[in-house]
């Protein structure tokens, strides 16, 4: 009797043993995989950065890409897009290091205009004295309003604890025939789905050939948005897989002109090891302001 039970726990202990050294040998692989989806996003990041570099005329440097900026992939691509598009009207919401970045390409272009709407003094300034640095001042029109409470169509229910707000619509006088509206404000803590006004608001103002491209579309909040543009606006959407997503709308007779985005990343949208791995948090919707 004692010789079975014996033996019974040496096969549960080596049972056991197997086990764990099984759990270890798939938690190491894990691990291993994981760090390599990491070295690929921060190699991503580094050669959009580097390219960004070489393809800007600043004599400075860009404010930090890092939180809750626009990473360099997506800068890249709206430099790359605005160089080859020549827009002549650029409208985007929320200022900071793109503001530079569509400058630039502005004045390289030799042609153009960027209406940046600001609802932060703050940020306003520091972004006019980024500006003025580069002698850029002359290709933007910076505006800033503190939000308002907004009065028409929303995703936002109606008993929402954050009623919605986006910014004041005399800021928009003026504008007219816009190219390319980029969206990455107000920011996400703002009010569920933030930044839903933005083509009810702009969309008579927007050109024929115009696009509308929406920052964070890592966000649900975003792709709902997108996606209701999308079906509301008759707008072709399409997303692009970049650090913290891009969702781009372009209108169908234009599709077929539009210039290639096309990444070399292959990580996808719901793929979150680069900060789990890390240890970063960017909890991009509850952010104070989208500095991108």
């Amino acid at each position: 009797m004692t010789d079975n039970v014996s033996d019974d726990s040496t096969n549960q202990l080596e049972q056991l043993e197997c086990k764990i050294l099984q759990t270890c040998k798939e938690n190491s692989n894990k691990l291993t995989r994981d760090l390599i989806t990491v070295q690929n996003r921060v190699y991503a990041q580094l050669e959009s950065l580097s390219w960004l570099q070489k393809r800007l005329s600043i004599k400075g440097q860009l404010p930090p890409l890092r939180g809750w900026a626009a990473s360099p992939d997506v800068l890249l691509r709206l430099h790359t897009h605005i160089m080859s598009s020549r827009p002549t009207i650029v409208v985007e919401l929320g200022s900071g290091a793109s503001t530079l970045v569509i400058a630039d390409a502005l004045r390289q272009n030799g042609k153009g205009k960027l209406i940046s709407i600001e609802h932060s003094e703050y940020y306003g300034s520091l972004t006019l004295s980024s500006l003025q640095v580069e002698y850029l001042q002359s290709w933007v029109d910076l505006r800033i309003g503190d939000l308002e409470l907004w009065e028409g169509e929303h995703l936002n229910s109606d008993n929402s604890d954050k009623p919605p707000r986006w910014y004041p619509l005399s800021i928009l006088e003026g504008i007219d025939n816009v190219d390319l509206l980029w969206v990455d404000g107000p920011p996400g803590a703002t009010c569920l789905y933030s930044r839903y006004p933005a083509l009810p608001a702009l969309f008579n103002r927007l050109s024929r050939k115009a696009e509308v491209w929406m920052d964070d579309t890592i966000r649900k909040e975003e792709k709902n948005i997108c996606e209701r543009w999308a079906q509301d606006y008759d707008f072709e959407l399409e997303y692009h897989p970049l650090e913290k997503g891009l969702g781009r709308m372009i209108r169908p007779n234009n599709k077929n002109t539009s210039i290639d985005l096309s990444s070399k990343e292959e990580f996808t949208d719901q793929d979150d090891v680069f900060t789990r791995v890390l240890g970063l948090s960017f909890p991009l919707q509850e952010n104070d302001h989208d500095i991108g």
